[in-house]
């Protein structure tokens, strides 16, 4: 994880338009190898924590109602696909050529791409959303913290609880 999304954690965090994100403590740009030993947690962690969870817990919500769409609109392109196919049969062999079948198909197609549409949307945010999350989930694990939310809770700053998940051995 690069050093800059550590201090987007961090309660010390300053920015400066000129020289960026820098380090509240020595005004000077976070330099450190794999973790900062001055890093704090509060509020901006909570913050950060809740809004990708929260985006997270909204795209699995959406899980079900994006497949059932998708199932839903496949069946419809596919009846209407096969319809036409069988009454181009029939008006056929009645003796009548028609282009209806050409546009039934088209319609088919219409309504299976219209299936897939929200389903490839839901597939590509949910992977930024989980890299996101598992970024973040490492990144506290880095540090031996955990958290827990209570989605109930509309306060950011108390839904988010932030605990030492380990103890250290001296």
């Amino acid at each position: 994880m690069e050093i800059s999304a550590h201090c987007s954690f961090c309660e010390h965090k300053e920015f400066d338009f000129a020289k960026g994100n820098l380090c509240g403590l020595t005004s000077q740009k976070a330099d450190f190898i794999r973790k900062c030993s001055k890093i704090t947690f509060d509020e901006n962690a909570k913050e950060e924590i809740a809004k990708i969870n929260l985006e997270y817990k909204f795209l699995q919500d959406q899980k079900t109602k994006v497949i059932g769409h998708l199932i839903l609109f496949s069946i419809i392109g596919v009846s209407v696909i096969l319809a036409d196919i069988y009454f181009t049969q029939v008006l056929y062999e009645a003796g009548w050529i028609s282009t209806g079948s050409v546009i039934g198909i088209a319609f088919g197609i219409g309504f299976i791409g219209y299936a897939f549409t929200p389903y490839i949307k839901y597939t590509n945010t949910n992977s930024v959303v989980k890299s996101q999350k598992q970024r973040m989930d490492n990144f506290f694990s880095l540090y031996d913290y955990s958290y827990d939310i209570n989605y109930e809770d509309e306060n950011y700053l108390t839904a988010v609880t932030l605990r030492r998940s380990k103890q250290k051995i001296r």
